[in-house]
């Protein structure tokens, strides 16, 4: 195994030289395109694909529903502890609702039209016994401080608060494992898996305390590329219905934010803004997808049993539970990895990205329709780099990675585990392409070193610490930029 761990340094440099120059030039094209471009429609202009944009609208993916008021002292001066503390407090009265309620009930039918919404990281409380709902919430660290009076510290640290909201229904739909209208699914749904699930995020300045989230019918069309761009969008009952999908589910949402957070603060203001980087035209979101190493958002890597056995549904999620296992926990530090890789005894630390203290966000893996278990990686120090450039970006980390077994081979039983990346390449060049031209330039390198890291990590986790015996890995490929069937 150790001689494989750093077989692909060189290639690996090219791909980050060019990588950088594909961003940096989809960052300019965006912005001299945002700064030009009105708010008209763009509805049946076709997609340069021989397709027609089915309902294409400017899109950002990141949208701001609610603002809420800071807190202030006697005298009117801002009183940054508390404002955090209440910005904390909301995202877990929004995470207690979740779990305290069946939405179809509590808000109607009419407005809840798919399954009950879960919370992302529930599961973690048959895990630790000293489990909290506010453990469920992932804090993302910033380079901001709570208090900007105060020195810096690690107590100082301004987190944001991201909340995973899951919903069964539209989880299938969108993974290919109910289908979309009559009998017709997304084909191979799950690779779409580390899309999922949506996010919120919860998170303050001196201004103001702000939410956001994700904007679903952004993101299904930025991720989505191969469903939009298929034959299956000729057929008008299936363009309808995957269409309306994304506006239902960011309606939902909206509605179970209003309704938490209108009680937590009536001073609450509601709203629906676009932030980030805006895509007037399906062009854009093509380019952006050409513009990633793989031609799509995700990538994809395939392992067999030695034997030549399948694989259960057991040992997919052990395999999950062992890269989590193999991100955080041996040593009970987040961050220390003492895994060993060689014969010479080196950790895993010793090749991972200095100072990265690498983690996983979870103790278990999310487990979304299809048996695929999503894995969420984080690093405070890219993390703080991501946020530097704006903390409305948070709901695009952290690093999602997810487990899956299929059957490829067309003989009974799942053969093969795919491990799928959410590729860091893809999401700088797509989600933060609001960021300047010379952030562009620093953070050029930074994709390539992401994703080498959790590779990395992936490997000493299925090689050392799964405890089966596999083949090594082979890229498999879903053309993301022409029509799959």
């Amino acid at each position: 195994m150790s001689k494989n761990y750093k077989s692909n340094t060189i290639g690996n440099w090219v791909r980050k030289a060019l990588c950088g120059g594909a961003i940096i030039g989809l960052t300019m094209t965006m912005g001299m395109t945002s700064s030009m471009a009105g708010n008209g429609p763009g509805y049946g202009k076709g997609n340069g694909h021989g397709q027609q944009s089915h309902g294409f609208k400017h899109l950002t993916p990141f949208s701001r529903v609610a603002m809420m008021p800071v807190v202030r002292g006697a005298k009117g001066a801002i009183d940054y502890e508390a404002t955090y503390a209440k910005a904390n407090a909301a995202a877990v009265a929004v995470a207690q609702y979740l779990v305290d309620n069946i939405e179809s009930e509590t808000l109607g039918a009419d407005v809840i039209k798919g399954y009950d919404w879960k919370l992302g990281g529930e599961s973690d409380s048959a895990a630790n016994e000293h489990f909290e709902i506010g453990d469920t919430i992932l804090r993302i660290p910033t380079p901001e401080r709570i208090n900007p009076t105060l020195p810096a510290s690690k107590a100082n640290t301004l987190k944001t608060n991201v909340i995973e909201f899951c919903n069964k229904m539209y989880a299938s739909m969108a993974l290919g494992v109910a289908p979309i209208v009559d009998d017709n699914t997304i084909v191979n749904g799950y690779t779409h898996a580390p899309a999922l699930p949506c996010e919120v995020s919860i998170w303050n300045d001196d201004k103001h305390i702000y939410v956001d989230m994700l904007d679903p019918s952004a993101i299904f069309t930025l991720f989505f590329t191969d469903v939009l761009l298929s034959d299956d969008m000729n057929d008008k009952a299936f363009a309808d219905a995957i269409t309306a999908m994304p506006p239902q589910v960011k309606s939902e949402i909206k509605a179970i934010l209003y309704e938490v957070l209108s009680n937590f603060d009536p001073d609450m203001q509601t709203m629906d803004k676009m932030i980030g980087p805006r895509y007037t035209s399906m062009e854009q979101v093509l380019a952006a997808v050409d513009a990633a190493p793989e031609d799509s958002p995700f990538k994809h890597v395939a392992y067999t049993k030695v034997d030549g056995g399948t694989f259960t549904e057991t040992e997919s999620k052990a395999v999950a539970q062992t890269i989590i296992d193999t991100l955080s926990k041996e040593t009970g530090t987040p961050g220390v990895h003492p895994t060993v890789i060689n014969e010479d005894g080196d950790t895993l630390d010793s090749i991972l990205s200095p100072k990265s203290s690498w983690r996983s966000g979870r103790l278990t893996p999310i487990t979304i329709p299809g048996k695929n278990h999503v894995i969420e990686a984080c690093s405070p120090l890219y993390a703080k780099m991501a946020m530097s450039t704006g903390a409305h970006h948070v709901t695009a980390l952290p690093c999602e990675i997810t487990v899956k077994i299929i059957d490829r081979d067309g003989a009974p039983g799942a053969e093969t585990l795919v491990i799928s990346y959410l590729d860091p390449h893809f999401m700088l060049g797509a989600l933060f392409a609001d960021i300047t031209e010379e952030e562009a330039i620093e953070f050029a390198a930074i994709p390539g070193n992401i994703m080498t890291d959790l590779q990395y990590v992936v490997a000493a986790a299925l090689d050392v610490n799964s405890g089966i015996a596999l083949n090594p890995g082979v890229q498999i490929s879903y053309d993301m930029l022409t029509d799959q069937r």
